[in-house]
């Protein structure tokens, strides 16, 4: 299983999540989010995680020669969108994985999810225009469903204290968490970070009943 901390804006952040074993950095594009990575920073952000994890750029809406440029400048392995921007041609297209943004508060049926089999989706909660980052939790019975068809990242209101449950209910291909390992939109609370990363890896190989950081 793998490991996403979104919403990285410094470079003192982002060496943390590698430090203690996140396999993806995410950096978000989208330009009203108050997570929005500076240029200058995303460069020493993508200088800095090189090839130790993947680094995802994470927009609402896009196109293809944006998400081209962003690719190429910033070096990213993967791109993130909400999934009403994500044509199936882009896939092809792009250099890239793309990862559609999905929420599943209405009841989305996983079984009739528009988009290519062997890809993961990223399962969030949403505001009105789609971005992710909410802090609310989604609802796990309905993960659970979709992430036995399918590949699927999880998030929505993942910490520390809840991933290890969302992890063995879920069993996702990923988890991803950004607004509570914060102590300000886009500041990161290195604990709540490292809190998170060592409950998602115990949860995935560790015994049952590990459910959160430890006490000690």
């Amino acid at each position: 299983m793998r490991v996403k901390v979104c919403g990285i804006t410094r470079v003192e952040d982002a060496e943390v999540a590698l430090e203690v074993g996140a396999d993806a950095i995410g950096m978000i594009f989208h330009p009203t989010s108050p997570r929005r990575v500076e240029p200058e920073q995303a460069l020493r952000i993508s200088a800095l995680v090189g090839r130790r994890a993947d680094c995802v750029g994470v927009l609402v809406d896009s196109d293809l020669p944006h998400l081209e440029e962003l690719v190429e400048r910033f070096n990213l392995s993967a791109v993130q969108l909400h999934l009403r921007s994500c044509p199936l041609e882009l896939v092809a297209q792009l250099a890239v994985p793309v990862w559609p943004v999905v929420g599943i508060e209405a009841g989305l049926s996983p079984w009739t999810l528009p988009w290519w089999p062997e890809l993961p989706l990223m399962l969030d909660t949403l505001t009105a225009d789609g971005a992710g980052g909410t802090g609310r939790p989604l609802d796990l019975e309905v993960a659970g469903v979709i992430a036995r068809h399918r590949p699927i990242w999880l998030a929505g209101g993942l910490d520390g204290k809840n991933v290890g449950e969302a992890v063995r209910r879920v069993n996702p291909f990923g988890v991803d968490a950004s607004s509570r390992l914060e102590v300000s939109p886009g500041i990161k609370d290195h604990q709540l970070v490292t809190d998170f990363v060592s409950a998602a890896r115990r949860a995935a190989h560790g015994p049952p009943g590990d459910n959160g950081p430890s006490s000690e």
